[in-house]
């Protein structure tokens, strides 16, 4: 099978993308996150096993809605940013699963690499009106283990656990 879009090469339309995080808080709350700052691609290849997505982040685009937590997430506790400016995602096995996709990749933070397994849905695609371009949405999340990458400051307090969270539109290549 392959994705109902043409092969190519598709940049992250970050203004209408979100990459997110949630933990919880003294098993009692949520609390979300988000990176602010990030860069992504998909490669659409013949069939999905040909196809692949690559996701970086600027650590210090941390975004809690509280300064101070987000000021203690860049520390050495946690994301060391002063050391590990970016966090990385790079696809290694793009499959079916069910009514969507599972998209297994190398997830890099704080300098340590671990394989880690998405799940999500393409959502479709739309004209973005401003421009005349066309976007794919899709909607990916998977949980991970803070602490296999070295971020365990303040477990159990808040979660190992962590649920990753992309919402992601990505624009037609541009002919050339």
């Amino acid at each position: 099978m392959t994705l109902p879009i043409a092969g190519g090469t598709y940049q992250i339309d970050t203004t209408h993308s979100q990459l997110g995080f949630s933990v919880t808080h003294l098993d009692i709350s949520l609390v979300r996150g988000t990176f602010d700052m990030f860069t992504g691609s998909l490669i659409v290849g013949d069939t999905v096993a040909d196809t692949g997505v690559t996701i970086e982040a600027e650590m210090s685009s941390v975004n809690t809605g509280n300064a101070s937590r987000d000021e203690h997430l860049l520390g050495d506790n946690f994301f060391d940013v002063t050391n590990h400016a970016q966090m990385g995602f790079q696809s290694t096995a793009v499959s079916e699963a069910g009514d969507g996709y599972e998209l297994k990749g190398e997830l890099t933070i704080k300098g340590i690499t671990n394989t880690v397994t998405l799940t999500g849905t393409y959502n479709g695609s739309g004209v973005f009106p401003m421009d005349g371009s066309t976007h794919h949405g899709f909607s990916l999340s998977g949980t991970i283990s803070r602490s296999a990458f070295d971020v365990s400051y303040g477990v159990p307090m808040v979660t190992d656990e962590v649920e990753l969270l992309l919402e992601a539109q990505f624009i037609d290549p541009t002919p050339e």
